[in-house]
């Protein structure tokens, strides 16, 4: 990890920026004392689920109208 000032990042934040997206850390410190890391971003997991109704809760015979009721428990 690398570490900069506040005042290096602000004059030079497109090399950090070029830098971080190749996988480099930095730690921006304020007078000395660490204030920030700048990290690379984790690409986010897709979510495959190709049979979404398969995996789904049986309703048990009810009617979506008796789940709600059930749920409300004479509320409304």
């Amino acid at each position: 990890m690398k570490v900069v000032s506040v005042r290096e990042m602000k004059a030079n934040w497109a090399e950090i920026e070029r830098q971080v997206a190749q996988g480099e850390s930095f730690e921006v410190r304020n007078r000395g004392k660490p204030a920030a890391r700048i990290v690379p971003a984790q690409p986010q997991k897709v979510l495959k689920w190709d049979d979404h109704l398969a995996t789904a809760l049986p309703c048990k015979g009810r009617t979506g109208a008796d789940t709600v009721g059930l749920d409300r428990e004479g509320r409304w």
